[in-house]
């Protein structure tokens, strides 16, 4: 017969239904991977999984199929079902990040973030016998710093290969605390085989920004992406890097990460969708003139298509197709100024608005190459 099972993910609410092409014993293992995120409520889902060995020819609606050749493959692809469930049904609700994550027994929660393959769900075992089991892959921040637990079953091994699927209560790990869960740190996993004395480090801003936004979710579906993500991480003291080589290591750093807070944080000044036109931070630089469009102003650069700008002190960092670009220098005044401005009026903007510069620069040149470097760029487009 059929096992039917609801379980708890992220905010989501995902029926799982193993179907009789798998035998009774394969079914129960499977609905023993979800025992510590069981749903037993009354109440519909969110989300219908059917799986089995077999192809479900009647699925329709909201449900979705998973097919395998084995019991322990189809256990794998039923937890990236959930998952990728449960994340979509946050987008635009909560930053996620590509993590592991632990509480301590006051509700701060710790997140560990990297790609497959940096340690994560060995940091999760580690570390969840002494902290609280959050998660080892999708850590979820709502807005007002709270974080969504999502302590679903381990994938354990190594790839390639299936992996085994456990639950963290099999495993040994601890329970995190049901309520007030609250982000207390960020922390980049780099594990390196060489290490003998592992550390903590803190990692600039607009370094580490290089390595958080490929590791988000869904990050362009927030209001204000990259201001979301900056916040947050300013307001849990910056991020931090933990070099090691064993993740039994690991337990001991945890005291130096929550010490490591940058107490220096950035400015941060919103630019996103700033035209020229519509506040007055160009008076003195831009003579006022019509809004002429690309084929009206031959020789003219535009600002590209891109999610998010922000100022972060005198850096201007924007958001382009889920990935980071950084200006500095000249950049900044140039991509901002750029509205149907030609380079020669764009070399008066950038000269009025820096200081003079040294007598063996040529200005011509260092122009020209930050133009070029935007259109190669994406983030400058020319009529």
């Amino acid at each position: 017969m059929p096992t039917v099972f609801d379980v708890r993910a992220l905010a989501s609410r995902v029926r799982i239904e193993l179907d009789d092409s798998l035998s009774s014993s394969d079914q129960e293992s499977i609905r023993s991977h979800w025992v510590d995120i069981a749903h037993d409520g009354s109440g519909e889902p969110d989300h219908v999984i059917r799986a089995g060995m077999r192809r479900d020819q009647d699925s329709a609606g909201r449900s979705t199929t998973v097919l395998a050749d084995s019991a322990e493959e189809l256990a794998q692809r039923i937890t990236s079902e959930v998952t990728v469930g449960a994340i979509g049904a946050l987008r635009g609700q909560a930053l996620m990040l590509h993590a592991s994550a632990v509480a301590l027994d006051d509700g701060r929660v710790i997140g560990f973030v990297g790609p497959s393959g940096r340690g994560k769900t060995t940091a999760s075992q580690a570390l969840g016998r002494i902290y609280g089991y959050v998660t080892d892959e999708t850590l979820a921040v709502r807005a007002d710093g709270s974080v969504v637990a999502y302590p679903k079953p381990l994938s354990i091994g190594s790839w390639p290969g299936v992996k085994l699927t456990e639950p963290a209560s099999t495993l040994g790990l601890r329970a995190a605390p049901v309520d007030g869960l609250r982000l207390a740190a960020i922390v980049l996993l780099d594990r390196r085989p060489d290490i003998e004395q592992p550390f903590v480090e803190r990692v600039p801003i607009i370094e580490a920004l290089s390595e958080l936004v490929p590791q988000t979710s869904h990050l362009s579906a927030l209001e204000h992406p990259l201001r979301t993500l900056l916040e947050t991480v300013l307001s849990t003291g910056g991020v931090r890097r933990v070099v090691y080589s064993e993740a039994s290591s690991l337990p001991s750093l945890i005291d130096d990460v929550l010490a490591a807070v940058d107490d220096d944080p950035p400015v941060l000044t919103d630019v996103a969708k700033m035209s020229q036109r519509d506040c007055d931070c160009f008076s003195g630089l831009i003579e006022p003139r019509d809004v002429l469009s690309p084929v009206e102003r031959p020789g003219a650069y535009w600002r590209g298509t891109y999610t998010d700008a922000l100022l972060v002190d005198d850096l201007l960092v924007l958001l382009v197709s889920g990935r980071v670009v950084v200006l500095t220098g000249i950049g900044p005044i140039l991509w901002l100024a750029a509205d149907g401005l030609t380079e020669e009026e764009l070399r008066g903007i950038a000269l009025r608005a820096h200081p003079e510069p040294p007598a063996d620069v040529d200005v011509d040149a260092v122009i020209a190459d930050a133009v070029r470097g935007m259109l190669d760029e994406r983030i400058f487009v020319a009529s």
